[in-house]
Parts: structure tokens; sequence; C-alpha cells
């Protein structure tokens, strides 16, 4: 039997967090080593403000998939997705082409967020849990027509793989480290978004840094009364209590469960 041919070894592309470029070998397809930090380009790229598309307003969320993951291999990608994600993230053509595949087979296998179609269009799109990344697929389903990155420097993977921004202000980790300090006895965690919905949803009011123990408090209360119980399979669930709020959790390895979003369900 003949030998099953190896990928060819070739030095890491990335950069560390300091800038400095990455000496490893490596034969994984996206060029990443999976030992430094994996960014795409020595620095942080800075972030560019997009017009917002009243179209995207017309997306509607479907129970049908356009896709099975395997099929993720078998697409095309069209050179605006290939751009747009070396433009957030720097690298080479390869290298992108590998991470929206790898990016497009997790989404179509968790099936955490439904896909959404767009009513004119007939598009595809498919998001993961937070809506920090998204792909958009033609209508048949055959090429990868776009590609999304909330994040402006790190990739799918490197969040999956805990890799820290390069990016966050210093103002935006001190708002981030008072309320996390806030939810040290909470068996979930959330963001500051998150709770400032529920408090005008629920409670009626704007949650301040003054008030946030309360209404942190009352969330926690609340989810008690309602009956609200705390997922446990990895992934994404939703849960709509009585009232009609749609508690959405997701479920990451090895941590706690973490409340993505509280909203009012939708019918149907």
């Amino acid at each position: 039997m003949a030998a099953i041919p190896q990928p060819p070894t070739r030095q890491c592309t990335r950069y560390n967090k300091d800038g400095s470029r990455c000496a490893v070998k490596t034969v994984t397809a996206d060029g990443w080593c999976r030992t430094c930090d994996g960014f795409g380009r020595p620095e942080a790229a800075q972030p560019k403000k997009e017009p917002v598309l009243q179209q995207a307003t017309l997306w509607r969320e479907t129970s049908d998939r356009p896709l099975e993951s395997d099929e993720a291999y078998e697409v095309s990608i069209s050179n605006a997705a290939l751009n747009h994600f070396i433009d957030a993230h720097g690298g080479d053509r390869r290298a992108a082409e590998a991470q929206i595949r790898s990016l497009l087979e997790d989404l179509l296998t968790t099936g955490a967020r439904p896909a959404q179609r767009h009513p004119e269009t007939g598009w595809w799109r498919l998001r993961t849990q937070r809506d920090k990344f998204s792909v958009t697929l033609s209508r048949d389903a055959s090429v990868v027509t776009g590609y999304k990155a909330r994040h402006v420097d790190r990739t799918y993977a490197q969040v999956k793989a805990g890799v820290p921004s390069r990016v966050a202000s210093p103002r935006h980790r001190e708002r981030k480290k008072w309320f996390l300090a806030l939810q040290t006895e909470l068996p979930f965690g959330m963001g500051v978004m998150t709770a400032r919905l529920f408090a005008r949803l629920e409670l009626g009011f704007e949650m301040t840094e003054d008030n946030a123990a309360e209404v942190i408090e009352q969330m926690r209360d609340y989810m008690a009364r309602a009956g609200i119980s705390l997922p446990t399979q990895e992934g994404e669930s939703r849960v709509t209590d009585s009232a009609g709020l749609e508690w959405t959790f997701e479920v990451l390895p090895e941590q706690r469960p973490y409340l993505v979003r509280v909203s009012w369900g939708t019918e149907g």
C-alpha cells in the first residue's frame, strides 16, 4: 500500500502579540502553528466604520440549512470574501480560504444560530454566537459571497483558542473589569449590554455603574421565579419564559454558561 503523502512543512506565517515573526515549522493549511499568538500582521489594524445598510434589516431566520458540514470544502470562495478576510486579519489568500472554510464548517456543524435568508436576494447568512463572525452564501449556497468580523484583528480560530485581543482600549478593559467583579458569585457570565437590556425590558430603568449590582440581583431573582435553568450542553440554547422574554445562553468547553442576550421571543 502506498504511503499517504504528508502536507509540506513550512514556516508559520503568523506573528506574536509583540509583532515578532513566528519561527516554528507547521503543516497546517492555514499557516498557523497554534503555538504562537497567530496574528496575521505585525501590528493591529485600525477599526473601520462601515455604513449601516437598510437591506440588513430584511434578513429572516429559517430552520432550513444551506449545506451539510462536509460541503464547506466544496464551495467556492469569492474574491470579495477573501479580500474582506485579509483586510480584517492580514495574511495571504491561501490562509484566508482555509480559515473561511473552517469557520463555515463549524457554523454548519454546531447550528448554534439559526441560518438566515434574505427574502429579496435569496442569499444565506450564517453567524457565530454573539455575532462576532459571519459568512454569506449565494442563493444556491455554492459560493461564499461575503465574510465579516466584528474583531478587527483576531480570527475565529484565535478567538476559539483564547488568544487575547491587541486592540482593547484601557477604558474598555477598565469598564469590563468592574462589571466582571460584580459577577464573581453568579453561576453564569454576561456582557454589560445584556444587563442593560434586561434593565430596560423588565425593570424599566437604565443601568449605570452605581445600580448595576441591583440589576444583577434582580435578574437573578427573576430567573429563579421564572424557573430558568442554566444549560449544561455545549453550544447555544434558548429559553422563553412565561412572559415571553427569551434568554439565549452559550456554553463553551470548561467555561460557565454565558448569557448572550435577552430579548422578546418571536412567534413561529
